[in-house]
C-alpha cells in the first residue's frame, strides 16, 4: 500500500486534517491539492482520488466550480479509470442534484457521476437532525471488494442531515437505518466511483479497513 499516491482535493470543504491523519496512519503517500493538476502530472503521480467534505451541497458545488475541479474530475480524472472516493458531503456531490442550499426549491446540479438526488433525511418520532454518531451499516453484497473484512452491521460514524437517493437501487451498495433506511455507501464499478456517507477516517478499525479496501482498488478499463 505504501506505493499508492492519493490526490486529496483541497477545495475548502473541510475535514482534510482527519483524512490526512488517516492516510498517514496507513503509511500512504498523498498530496492535498487546491488547484487541479495537468493530465501529465496525474498520469505519473496519482493512483487514487479522494473528495472529502462537510457543509452544504450548494456551497460544495460552488467551490468545485470556482476552483475548476468540476470539469477536471469529469474530463481529466474519470477517463483514467482510476478510483474516486467521496466522503460525507463528497459522496453527496457525486449525485446528479441536491436540495441543500437551493434557491426556491430548485435543485442544485451536482457532479452527476452517480445518478441520483440528495434530499433531506426523512425521520419521525423522537429522532432529530442531524444524524450524529455511530450506526450500523448493512451491505447488499458483502462479497464486494470494498466490503472485504467489514462485518454486516458494523458501526461507523455519521454526521449528516441529507442523504443520497440513487436513481438505480443497485447503486446503493450499503444502507443504514435512522427512522428509515438511507444509503450509506454508493458505487458504480463501471466508472470506479464510490462514496461513503459516514466518515471512515473517524470510524476506527472498520473505517481503516474501508480505506484500505478503497486503496486496494485498481483502475477499470471503461470508466468514461
Amino acid at each position: 500500500m505504501a506505493a499508492e499516491r492519493v490526490l486529496v482535493i483541497e477545495a475548502g470543504l473541510g475535514n482534510l486534517g482527519s483524512v490526512g491523519a488517516s492516510l498517514d496512519r496507513l503509511g500512504v503517500s498523498y498530496s492535498r491539492i487546491a488547484a487541479p493538476p495537468p493530465l501529465n502530472q496525474v498520469d505519473v503521480g496519482f493512483t487514487h482520488l479522494m473528495l472529502p467534505g462537510v457543509g452544504s451541497f450548494q456551497a460544495g458545488m460552488a467551490a468545485l466550480q470556482r476552483l475548476g475541479w468540476h470539469d477536471w474530475i469529469r474530463q481529466t480524472w474519470l477517463p483514467t479509470g482510476r478510483p474516486l472516493l467521496g466522503i460525507c458531503l463528497g459522496m453527496q456531490l457525486l449525485a446528479s442534484s441536491g436540495l441543500e442550499g437551493s434557491v426556491d426549491g430548485e435543485p442544485v446540479m451536482g457532479l452527476d457521476l452517480i445518478a441520483g438526488a440528495v434530499r433531506p433525511l426523512a425521520v419521525g418520532g423522537d429522532l432529530v437532525l442531524p444524524h450524529v454518531g455511530w450506526n450500523a451499516v448493512h451491505w447488499q453484497d458483502p462479497g464486494l471488494p470494498l466490503a472485504t473484512g467489514f462485518p454486516q452491521g458494523g458501526d461507523v460514524y455519521f454526521v449528516h442531515s441529507f442523504a443520497f437517493y440513487p436513481a438505480q437501487p443497485e447503486l446503493a451498495l450499503a444502507s443504514c437505518d435512522y427512522g428509515g433506511s438511507f444509503t450509506a455507501v454508493v458505487g458504480d464499478a463501471r466508472r470506479n466511483v464510490w462514496g461513503m456517507q459516514f466518515h471512515p477516517e473517524k470510524s476506527q478499525k472498520l473505517g481503516r479497513r474501508l480505506l484500505e479496501n478503497f486503496l486496494a482498488l485498481g483502475p477499470c478499463s471503461n470508466a468514461a
